[in-house]
């Protein structure tokens, strides 16, 4: 960044957490330090928070947003509203707009407030005015089943972003990204696939490369690029399924007017998805769950996922799901737990179990791996290098199908869970 110049940063705007860098004069790449409960830290939480009695009639919208929506939901002990996994609606046209108090917004509005929050403690630590951004997507979109579906979401995301202030703001594919990340390690140019595991999406990039400074024409090195709408968040929703949802009903039956009748299933897929726990929250879906509770074979159960709605305790049930899913990367069983002071929800997994309960997650991302090489024309024994990076790069299950098909001394990780902003940030830098 020359001094003096206003610089252009690199943002990894994720479907869970995302983060801001920019590359410093020194040509190091700088992330933003962001407050999540007091500590400051490289990535935030997309999330935002609303107290619908905080909203003075006649101002604008009161809201907070990432590691602060965090501690003020903690703070209001689940009173209000939290929104999260904004991005995984990019394709949806058809989702409605939501009331706060007085104010009525939209998904648009959402990543706008989202975005200009980000923007706004970026400039308070970094120390410089943030107009122009290099923005992240993915190859895919989450949800989106056409070329249209892509554009539109890329074209809400860049309109959203020049609304939170980043008024010179374009998009850059985030396996692209990670292999600008990856490229400053290399020794030799390489034909590198890199593997991006997100939240709502995995992607892949096949990228001719060098050492810094041979690779000028990257853009023209992009061999070939996939994605598909399975991913992390997909392996959080299995556990939730398997281990907590039949605490909570799924599987049991109600009777209503002399039928006895099974217990609705899309609860339990919203329950187990970030992206739909919204659509959990308000009088309709209570109004079903009570009558659902009145005649349940097992009222308890249904109480308590209505306790859980209505304390917002799905953020502590994702949270304890995380945890687990973590452990079993590195164990063969885990233990699941979750407690709330009403409620308690103890279970016990083992790795195999997993793996067999996110097969159908796993197969896609391997089909999608197999066509993009395929129509790249490319074997699996042309390729040098495979970079993996997200947090899903650490599930052994993942890892193994790419081992089958490159070998173990052909894989590559590390900065798993913030390659992209760095990368995004070379982007921007040029």
């Amino acid at each position: 960044m020359t001094p003096g110049k206003r610089p252009r940063v690199g943002i990894d705007f994720g479907t869970s957490s995302s983060a801001l860098a920019l590359v410093d004069a020194a040509g190091q790449v700088r992330f933003a330090q962001l407050p999540t409960l007091g500590t400051p830290g490289p990535s935030w939480r997309t999330l935002l928070f609303f107290d619908p009695e905080e909203q003075p009639r006649g101002q604008a919208i009161q809201y907070s947003a990432g590691g602060e929506a965090i501690a003020a939901y903690l703070e209001r002990m689940g009173e209000g509203r939290l929104m999260q996994s904004f991005k995984t609606h990019l394709t949806t046209e058809s989702l409605g707009r939501t009331q706060v108090a007085q104010h009525t917004i939209g998904l648009d509005d959402m990543i706008a407030l989202y975005l200009q929050r980000l923007r706004e403690r970026a400039e308070q630590h970094l120390g410089v005015a943030i107009e122009a951004a290099t923005i992240g997507r993915p190859v895919r979109f989450a949800g989106g089943t056409t070329p249209a579906d892509d554009a539109l979401a890329a074209e809400r995301l860049l309109a959203a972003a020049r609304v939170a202030g980043f008024h010179d703001a374009q998009l850059e594919l985030e396996p692209v990204a990670a292999a600008h990340h990856y490229e400053r390690t290399l020794k030799r140019p390489e034909l590198a696939l890199v593997a991006d595991f997100g939240a709502g999406t995995t992607d892949f990039c096949l990228m001719r490369m060098g050492p810094t400074g041979q690779g000028d024409a990257r853009a023209r090195e992009i061999v070939g690029t996939g994605g598909v709408g399975a991913a992390g968040d997909d392996l959080d929703a299995a556990l939730i399924e398997h281990l907590v949802c039949p605490a909570l009903g799924k599987g049991s039956t109600y009777v209503e007017m002399g039928v006895e009748r099974p217990i609705p299933g899309a609860y339990y897929y919203k329950l187990a998805r970030w992206h739909h726990l919204p659509f959990l929250a308000g009088a309709r879906v209570r109004a079903e769950l009570e009558r659902l509770r009145r005649g349940a074979r097992h009222p308890d159960r249904i109480e308590k996922l209505m306790h859980i709605i209505e304390t917002n305790g799905a953020f502590h049930l994702h949270k304890a799901v995380e945890r687990t899913k973590v452990e079993l990367s590195h164990k063969s069983q885990a233990k699941f737990d979750f407690s709330d002071g009403e409620i308690e929800i103890h279970a016990a997994v083992t790795r195999r179990d997993f793996e067999r309960w996110i097969e159908p997650v796993t197969t896609s991302i391997a089909s999608c791996l197999d066509e993009t090489l395929a129509s790249a024309g490319v074997t699996a024994g042309d390729v040098d290098c495979v970079f993996m990076t997200g947090g899903t790069a650490f599930v052994p299950v993942v890892r193994a199908l790419f081992e089958a098909r490159f070998g173990a001394a052909k894989l590559r990780s590390g900065d798993e869970l913030m390659s992209i902003a760095s990368g995004l940030a070379l982007c921007a830098a040029g």
